[in-house]
């Protein structure tokens, strides 16, 4: 039988126990919902290109791979996104060169970056990241022919009052009479999104190849120079 003395300690010990291993559930669920989602997304991804083995439309079937493409580079993004340590505020130099190496992976793009160091809101480093990768898969998609490699330059620098993100290939270049305000495809709508919720401009211009400009106002970035690089998250 316990003692009254002995008693109050143990139990002290017992809540202080709960507490910690409701602590390590809050904390995992989350990592545990982060991988469930992106395994959601390469899964549906699989599936349209089962379904496009299926279609005999050639416009359909080629609109099914992009899809599939453009949830399997999301998924590769979430995972990455996920795994950043300190999503509040993130330094954009090793936080944009983590993410070209992990598109130079998955597409095949020889992807440089060139990315001053200074420290931002998580949410905003995320939406330049959704940029640059949606700036990539274009490349891939226009910029060379099917199978022949390319290069990618990502290069990202504080000029006047705004953070200058630009994202250059070595293809063809923009078609004659091209517009970043034009109807385009799925890709140039999103990225239109996403630089209208940073509140910034996009530019487009040919110049030995394609190359795109998104000007983020100082105001949208808070942005913070910090005085040392922070290796590259692993």
């Amino acid at each position: 039988m316990t003692t009254s003395a002995t008693g109050a300690p143990l139990r002290q010990a017992r809540r202080a126990s709960r507490r910690r291993a409701e602590s390590g559930q809050t904390e995992y669920r989350p990592r545990e919902l982060d991988h469930r989602l992106a395994n959601s997304l390469q899964l549906a991804a699989d599936m349209l290109i089962f379904e496009q083995v299926r279609v005999r439309d050639p416009a359909a079937r080629q609109a099914l791979v992009e899809a599939a493409g453009r949830l399997t580079a999301v998924g590769h993004l979430h995972r990455f996104l996920s795994a950043q340590h300190d999503t509040a505020d993130v330094d954009l130099n090793p936080f944009l060169t983590e993410l070209c190496g992990l598109i130079g992976a998955s597409t095949g793009l020889a992807c440089t970056a060139t990315i001053e160091s200074v420290r931002v809101p998580g949410d905003v480093a995320q939406q330049l990241a959704m940029a640059t990768n949606e700036l990539a898969m274009n490349a891939v998609k226009h910029a060379y022919a099917k199978g022949q490699p390319g290069a990618l330059h990502v290069e990202g620098h504080r000029e006047g009052g705004v953070w200058r993100l630009t994202v250059t290939d070595e293809g063809e270049g923009l078609g004659h009479g091209f517009s970043t305000e034009g109807k385009g495809g799925l890709g140039m709508a999103i990225l239109r999104a996403i630089v209208r919720q940073l509140r910034g401009t996009l530019h487009a211009e040919s110049d030995h190849g394609a190359r795109f400009t998104i000007d983020v106002p100082q105001a949208t970035l808070a942005l913070r120079p910090v005085s040392r690089s922070f290796a590259p998250l692993v």
